[in-house]
């Protein structure tokens, strides 16, 4: 299995987690230190993963540049949520970031 197959595979699995942490939040408050627990550490294994498919020689640049936006806006989310978890009511004030629609984590939305 090539290099890329395996992020693709580890991607997926850390994109359908940070799916299932993010339905499991859904009725809950923005600032719920439980709940940003739950998510936070979701938030950062996905933008590990965009920022190891950027760093593969074969990405090209655009891509690279989409992987490298999208880790920090995943890595920005757990920051707040971090935040949050930790006691800082302020911090979780709003949510931005929600699962793409029509992206899965499953593969059969890949081309």
């Amino acid at each position: 299995m090539s290099d890329l197959q395996q992020l693709t595979v580890q991607w997926q699995a850390a994109y359908r987690a940070y799916t299932q942490a993010h339905e499991a939040n859904r009725y809950v408050a923005a600032d719920d230190p439980a709940a940003a627990a739950r998510i936070a550490p979701t938030y950062r294994r996905v933008a590990w993963l965009w920022r190891q498919l950027a760093a593969l020689e074969s990405t090209p640049w655009w891509a690279k540049a989409a992987a490298l936006h999208a880790a920090e806006t995943f890595d920005h989310q757990a920051d707040v949520n971090e935040r949050v978890a930790g006691g800082d009511r302020q911090a979780g004030g709003h949510r931005v970031h929600a699962p793409v629609e029509g992206v899965s984590g499953r593969g059969e939305d890949q081309a």
